[in-house]
């Protein structure tokens, strides 16, 4: 076993392979006394089709506390506060309005459960390649993915978001406002699912991208109903993707939510999307975004 040490974070990374039958196994050593298991396929016996969700019973409680096996090392939360300070553009995510963002809703009693300053930037940069215009949000909360979304947009773009809770809502237009995004972003105040189903296609035409970052146990729904009002080669992106490898948990609401979201991609066979679930680890905990492009 030969550990090989990564400069940027001073911290050695252990690559042991153990043979199984016709299976290898690779294990990575976290600080979290259970190991994530990777297992490979050989081509000597077919693969099976995973009918659960591929993480072990034990929750794995990886985030921000995440170390090497010997529990030294920076932390991802670390991690996460080096890259901040490095990559986050002052014009984008490194802008202050996205703390006084944050210490607004702080101070409204709001869930602390917006994206992180890393994944907000991502969602500029996502805007930014497809040259989106028009974006559709489901979930406004406070505004901070909204604001990251808006960055991306020119003077004459268009961004509708989407909020249950009338006192969110102001939050949030109080946010644009500072942000000096007011009067746009528009604010629909709803159930999302009843405004989705009433929405018609713009008339300037189709969203170029939508963001989903609500309650998972209507993922589908707001997924299926966001990708009608989307274009053709426009993204979809969905928050919380991964949720510490909770969707094996079949009694969970959100957990189901999410597989019907899987099983629905899966049966989709890449006819009509193709995703990526990219997972995260860092200030937000272990979770991921599920990216996907639309083809027809």
């Amino acid at each position: 076993m030969i550990p090989r040490r990564f400069p940027l974070f001073s911290q050695k990374v252990y690559r042991p392979l153990v043979n199984s039958g016709h299976h290898t196994h690779l294990f990575l050593r976290i600080r979290s006394s259970t190991n994530l298991q990777f297992q490979r396929m050989s081509t000597q016996q077919p693969a099976e089709t995973p009918t659960s969700w591929p993480v072990n019973k034990e929750k794995l409680n990886m985030p921000s506390d995440c170390k090497s096996g010997d529990n030294t090392g920076p932390t991802a939360s670390d991690v996460d506060k080096y890259l901040n300070s490095k990559i986050l553009s002052p014009s984008f995510g490194g802008d202050p309005i996205f703390q006084r963002i944050l210490a607004r809703a702080e101070h409204a009693g709001l869930p602390n459960i917006a994206v992180s300053p890393q994944q907000g930037q991502l969602l500029t940069i996502l805007a930014l390649s497809i040259r989106a215009e028009r974006i559709l949000e489901v979930g406004t909360l406070a505004g901070y993915s909204t604001a990251c979304l808006a960055r991306a947009l020119p003077s004459h773009g268009q961004i509708d978001t989407l909020e249950v809770k009338p006192e969110h809502a102001k939050v949030a237009q109080e946010n644009f406002i500072d942000a000096d995004l007011y009067p746009f972003p528009k604010i629909h105040v709803g159930p999302a699912i009843e405004i989705l189903r009433r929405m018609e296609t713009p008339d300037e035409g189709p969203y170029d991208l939508v963001f989903i970052d609500a309650d998972k146990s209507t993922t589908l729904e707001y997924f299926l109903e966001g990708m009608r009002l989307l274009r053709k080669g426009g993204l979809i992106i969905v928050d919380n993707a991964v949720r510490s490898g909770s969707q094996e948990e079949d009694s969970n609401p959100d957990a189901v939510g999410m597989r019907k979201l899987y099983d629905w991609v899966h049966a989709d066979d890449g006819k009509s999307i193709l995703m990526n679930v990219t997972q995260t680890v860092g200030d937000k905990f272990w979770d991921g975004f599920a990216i996907a492009i639309k083809l027809n």
